[in-house]
């Protein structure tokens, strides 16, 4: 009697003891012709989850409209967790001094389709940015780094600028820890540019912006825009 309790409380704690060790199973390969294509298609569906809110950039000054679904709000507070899900950490849209940015960005990839081996997610841009900057010159790298100046940013790609009064000497020399904000580019077209970020305004939000006559970002618009990370996924459907 005494052996057969002995057994199922053996086994009772290997069980307890595997499921505290469980491993999130690795996501289904998705074929690179649609990940492109994810990203995007994704990025508007959270958007239109967090309700639509847009930002318009016009002569220095800002307008919202419409307003949409804050961070600590009942709809987008569980949204936000599952961001930060996907960077191993245990936040919410609640905790608003978390900035979550980053951790959007690395969700809309995971989520897409990308691979952890060709995108590093985190909580932080710059740690990301510099995993591209060391191996976008390798055979295959599905991201670059580009000088906000010379290239011309396209639906998938990110624009990337730091904050909090941070600085970068050069677009493609990061150092580890600076603060920063991406947005992916959603949409391009005349003259403008429509970027979808996370934690903008205490929302996923998209925001319109103005192009150069090079199609390029306008460096007066309202952050100091430094660097476009170039998505080298197959472009499809005019996306």
């Amino acid at each position: 009697m005494i052996r057969r309790i002995f057994r199922r409380v053996l086994w009772g704690s290997l069980v307890l003891g595997l499921a505290g060790c469980a491993v999130v199973p690795p996501r289904p390969a998705v074929d690179p012709q649609l990940v492109r294509g994810n990203i995007l298609k994704l990025a508007a569906a959270e958007w239109n989850a967090f309700g639509g809110q847009t930002i318009y950039h016009d002569g220095g000054r800002e307008r919202i409209d419409p307003v949409g679904v804050w961070e600590d709000e009942r709809r987008g507070s569980p949204r936000i967790a599952a961001y930060w899900r996907a960077v191993g950490e245990d936040w919410s849209g609640k905790d608003c001094d978390k900035p979550w940015s980053a951790a959007f960005i690395s969700w809309l990839m995971l989520e897409s389709g990308v691979a952890e081996g060709e995108f590093s997610p985190s909580g932080l841009h710059a740690d990301y940015l510099r995993a591209i900057a060391r191996h976008q010159d390798e055979p295959g790298a599905r991201f670059a780094l580009r000088d906000v100046t010379a290239f011309s940013p396209r639906p998938g790609d990110l624009i990337c600028a730091p904050r909090a009064g941070a600085r970068i000497a050069a677009f493609d020399t990061i150092p580890d820890g600076t603060p920063m904000h991406c947005d992916l580019v959603v949409a391009v077209a005349d003259g403008t540019l429509e970027s979808i970020g996370g934690n903008v305004r205490n929302s996923v939000s998209k925001t319109l912006r103005k192009l150069d006559a090079a199609g390029r970002l306008d460096l007066a618009n309202d952050r100091p825009w430094v660097l476009v990370v170039e998505n080298r996924y197959p472009s499809q459907g005019g996306l």
